[in-house]
């Protein structure tokens, strides 16, 4: 993949967030989507994705929104588009938003990318959108991102008990949440 001469929105260490570019929809945006492996722990996963969708999507979250802030994921290590994380559906009279992330390359699981680019986005969004709140939904046995996100200052709300049919398996969802005088006040590692 060549490089990009994109200017980062928020920067890391071994990432930054930038716009979405039309570009990433010829990229593995699309193989991601259709990847099971990517998918088995998205609540939309199920179904294939086909670039008319692709192309919808797009046009959905570049287009000026005051409800939705979504960014591709640039590992620095070789410039290469690598997820897209997202602020959605903001609601600005609370102040809160519910956070979202893909990490769509598997060989850059693992790395430390997820994470950092989870911490880049909630801090935006509490540091310069002034939000209150961020929460987001997690299956219950997706252990890796429950401790990721207990690790950043999430706390587990609440539990909705077999909300998720998968593999002719009921499994539960957490709802955790995060508030910014929390998130101002631990340490993070």
């Amino acid at each position: 993949m060549t490089p990009r001469a994109t200017t980062p929105f928020l920067r890391g260490e071994r990432c930054y967030l930038r716009p979405l570019e039309r570009s990433d929809l010829d990229g593995g945006w699309r193989h991601w989507l259709n990847d099971p492996e990517v998918t088995r722990y998205m609540f939309h996963g199920s179904f294939p994705t086909s670039a008319e969708a692709n192309e919808s999507f797009y046009q959905q979250v570049t287009a000026p929104s005051e409800a939705d802030l979504v960014l591709a994921i640039v590992a620095v290590d070789g410039e290469v588009h690598v997820g897209n994380v997202g602020l959605h559906r903001i609601d600005w009279i609370n102040r809160s938003a519910e956070f979202g992330i893909v990490i769509g390359e598997p060989e850059h699981w693992g790395k430390g990318i997820g994470g950092e680019a989870t911490s880049l986005i909630i801090e935006h969004g509490f540091n310069r959108l002034n939000l209150h709140r961020i929460w987001l939904g997690v299956f219950a046995e997706h252990e890796a991102a429950v401790k990721l996100y207990e690790r950043i200052g999430f706390r587990v709300e609440g539990t909705l008990r077999e909300a998720i049919l998968r593999e002719d398996k009921a499994k539960d969802q957490l709802i955790m949440g995060l508030l910014a005088h929390e998130y101002r006040s631990s340490p993070r590692t």
